[in-house]
């Protein structure tokens, strides 16, 4: 775990041999600059302290230093470095040490000094998250003389606003579910310190963010409306009355649950005498990214159609998009539909992440939805999934050609084949859960089967293969 959080916030790649004690660290000269001193604060960390040149012209670059009350400390890391290392690394994709500064050397200790590295907006998002736990633990002290502000940066700025204690638990939602979602929905960082809502990001990012917010307070008092027809930032669906409740769900599970899956905001724009008329149809307001609203909408669509079939899938021819952004649609024939869905929808999720596109089945038909290369690979991995349930799979049926820079073949030992491949597949069916691919073997022109490894990122391939070498290597 700690090498893939390093490889994560530094972007290099970093794999330790078998039976090896060098670690290989791949990328670009900053990318292997960055990675190489994290990995030195992971180890001086375990025999001592971790010490950082924060005369070094290069330090803001990647770091933030956030200052924590020593009694405070053991709070804020949690039982065995759980919150920090669980919580806030995880979520916002950063490392950190509590660390000793060179500048400080002589003076007296008033706190102790924890390091976030990372990009900005994962620094910021931890710092406002370790700043929220000092605040939980000691009330007042960071908010206490704290003021509203709304920043007029375009690039990058912070609004703070102050909420009732009554709001809160409205605000923030189960476990964090509805700061959550306002989050990812707007595409902006938003982190609740004490009572007082901290908002990074761009402008537009923090108006988004804004916006939701009051309309999840409005709802607290009333109906919430808003002019979908003036906004570049919502889908619409008409839905059926009589399917709003299955697709809301008791309480609303259902209904969150796409909006967590997707990172989307949904509102039913409705006003309740609206429904005692007895409407045929239900507007539902999807609000988020183009790619977040998107998949939600097309969960949505999948849900209605389970209750209503045909509901939305009348009329729909499959076929591919010209536009750079767009839908792709295949239909499924006899069986293929439970073949491509997996159990519990595994199989759709592992092409969807290894294409890094949006992949939801709407009834009878597969929607790929993304941009043209996104696309492109999520209906590649579709087909030659669907390849498979006929027999062995040629490599010179794929249509590979030197332009595909997204699948690489490996060869494999004969001998150590089923132990790559594990009992069932298991093998690689963990392979490509670590690694967000999609591998399958393959005969080559010369009859030996080979390992395909299928991904829109380089790092999760090389990762991949990496993978498959340690088991032949053991073998």
């Amino acid at each position: 775990k700690t090498k893939q959080k390093i490889a994560r916030v530094s972007g290099a790649g970093l794999e330790l041999p078998a039976r090896s004690l060098t670690l290989e660290i791949t990328g670009s000269d900053e990318e292997r600059r960055l990675a190489k001193k994290y990995v030195e604060c992971v180890m001086a960390q375990r025999v001592g302290d971790v010490v950082l040149d924060d005369r070094d012209s290069r330090f803001e670059n990647d770091c933030t230093i956030v200052l924590v009350p020593s009694d405070c400390a053991g709070f804020v890391t949690g039982k065995n470095g759980a919150f920090l290392r669980q919580v806030v690394e995880q979520e916002y994709g950063t490392i950190m040490f509590f660390v000793h500064l060179k500048s400080d050397e002589g003076t007296r200790r008033d706190g102790e000094k924890l390091a976030i590295f990372g990009p900005k907006r994962g620094r910021r998002g931890a710092e406002l998250k370790v700043m929220a736990a000092i605040e939980s633990r000691l009330p007042g002290h960071l908010t206490e003389d704290m003021q509203e502000h709304i920043s007029d940066s375009e690039d990058w700025g912070t609004d703070v606003r102050r909420l009732k204690m009554d709001e809160m638990s409205w605000a923030l939602g189960k476990k964090g579910a509805t700061r959550k979602k306002l989050a990812r929905a707007s595409n902006c960082i938003v982190e609740y310190v004490g009572s007082v809502v901290h908002m990074s990001g761009t402008k537009r990012e923090r108006t988004l963010a804004g916006e939701y917010l009051k309309w999840i307070m409005d709802q607290l008092v009333g109906h919430v409306e808003v002019d979908t027809e003036i906004r570049d930032d919502v889908a619409v669906l008409h839905i059926p009355q009589d399917c709003v409740g299955y697709v809301t769900g008791l309480k609303r599970a259902t209904l969150s649950r796409i909006e967590e899956e997707w990172g989307a905001f949904m509102l039913f724009m409705d006003r309740k005498e609206d429904t005692h008329r007895q409407k045929e149809k239900a507007k539902l307001a999807i609000f988020g990214t183009r790619k977040n609203r998107r998949g939600a909408e097309l969960k949505v669509m999948s849900t209605v159609e389970g209750k209503c079939p045909k509901y939305f899938t009348t009329g729909i021819h499959e076929g591919e998009e010209r536009g750079e952004w767009g839908t792709d649609i295949y239909r499924f024939r006899g069986e293929e539909l439970s073949y491509a869905l997996g159990k519990e929808g595994m199989t759709k999720r592992k092409l969807a992440k290894a294409a890094d596109c949006i992949l939801e089945y709407v009834g009878d038909y597969a929607f790929c939805s993304g941009t043209r290369s996104e696309r492109g690979r999520g209906m590649r991995y579709l087909k030659w999934l669907l390849r498979q349930r006929s027999g062995p799979v040629r490599v010179e049926d794929l249509g590979l050609s030197k332009r595909m820079t997204d699948v690489a073949e490996v060869q494999i030992p004969k001998e150590t084949i089923p132990e790559v491949m594990g009992p069932k597949g298991s093998g690689l069916r963990s392979i490509e859960e670590q690694t967000a691919t999609f591998l399958f073997m393959a005969f080559d022109r010369g009859g030996a089967e080979v390992l395909v490894i299928c991904g829109a990122d380089a790092t999760n391939r090389s990762s991949a293969e990496h993978a498959v070498r340690a088991v032949v290597n053991d073998v």
